[in-house]
C-alpha cells in the first residue's frame, strides 16, 4: 500500500475543542454538508516565528534554524499521528496499543522511530511535578539548544491564563478523569539539514482528576508515572511525497488543534 493510500484509509478520531461554527454546521447537516463545503474558512495563520506551541496533546518547540515550513511538516505529521493513534486506540485506556499505533503513523510518512520503551518513574521521596520530570528525561537525549526551548516553552504554557486556548487544547488532549497521555519535544535543523527531533512521551494514572496537571505537585501515593524518549529524524523526500495527502486528511480544521506560544 502507498503512503497516500496508508493516510487516505487511516480513520482520525473527530473529537476537537473550540469547534468553528462552520464545522459545527456541517456537523448539523451529516450527509447535506457537502452544499456548504465551498464556505469553509481558513483556519487561522501560525506565527511565522512560531517557537512553541500545543499541537493537541503535544508541546512542540522548535530551535532557530527550523523555516516556518518545516515547522508546519512537524506539527501537522505529529498531529495525523496523534488523531489517527486515536482513532484506532483509547489515547488513554489503551496506551500502549495507542503509542504502537502512534508510532506507526510517524513512520509510514517519513519519521525514523524505534518503540517507545516505557518504564516508570521513580520519584523518591517528596512530591512530583510532571513538567520537571519530563525535562530531566529528555534531558539525556537532548541537544543544548532543544533543551533551552524546551525550559522556555514549558514555562510559557505555565504562564497561561486558565482560560487561554492553548492550555485548554493541551488539558482538552492530554488528560481525562484519573489517566493522562501526552508528549514534548524539540526540532532542531542539523548540519545536514535533517530535521531531528528529541521527543519524551508520557502517561500517568492518579487517583483523582487535576486541571494543569503538568505543573501540579503530586504525593508519592496520588500519581503513577510512566516515561520514555527517544531521539527521532524525519525523511524530508519522503514526507514530501505525501505532505499534500496529510494536510487533506486533516482537513480544514488542523488548527483547531494547534495553540501558539509565546516566546521571546
Amino acid at each position: 500500500m502507498s503512503v497516500n493510500a496508508y493516510i487516505e484509509k487511516l480513520p482520525l478520531a473527530d473529537v476537537t475543542l473550540g469547534k468553528s461554527a462552520f464545522q459545527q454546521l456541517q456537523d448539523l447537516l451529516g450527509p447535506a454538508r457537502s452544499a456548504v463545503a465551498s464556505l469553509a474558512p481558513p483556519g487561522p495563520p501560525m506565527p511565522a516565528n512560531l517557537k512553541a506551541a500545543v499541537d493537541a496533546g503535544s508541546l512542540l518547540s522548535f530551535v532557530s534554524g527550523v523555516s516556518a515550513p518545516e515547522r508546519d511538516d512537524v506539527l501537522f505529521s505529529v498531529q495525523l499521528a496523534q488523531r489517527g493513534a486515536s482513532g484506532t486506540f483509547d489515547r488513554f485506556t489503551q496506551t500502549q496499543s495507542w503509542y504502537q499505533k502512534y508510532l506507526e503513523i510517524l513512520e509510514n510518512v517519513g519519521w525514523t522511530a524505534e518503540q517507545f520503551a516505557f518504564a516508570k518513574y521513580d520519584q523518591g521521596d517528596g512530591e512530583l511535578k510532571m513538567d520537571k520530570a519530563a525535562l530531566a528525561i529528555i534531558a539525556a537525549i537532548a541537544t543544548q539548544n532543544q533543551l533551552a526551548v524546551l525550559q522556555q516553552s514549558i514555562q510559557a504554557l505555565k504562564d497561561l491564563a486558565e482560560n487561554d486556548h492553548a492550555i485548554s487544547i493541551f488539558d482538552f488532549h492530554s488528560s481525562v478523569e484519573q489517566s493522562g497521555n501526552f508528549q514534548i519535544g524539540a526540532v532542531q535543523k542539523a548540519d545536514n539539514g535533517a530535521l531531528a527531533l528529541a521527543l519524551g512521551g508520557f502517561y500517568f494514572r492518579s487517583v483523582d482528576s487535576r486541571r494543569r496537571f503538568l505543573f501540579f505537585a503530586w504525593g508519592k501515593q496520588t500519581v503513577n508515572f510512566w516515561t520514555a524518549a527517544q531521539k527521532m529524524t524525519l525523511n524530508q523526500t519522503l514526507y514530501a511525497l505525501c505532505r499534500d495527502q496529510v494536510q487533506k486528511k486533516l482537513g480544514a480544521g488542523v488548527t483547531d488543534f494547534i495553540g501558539a506560544l509565546n516566546i521571546p
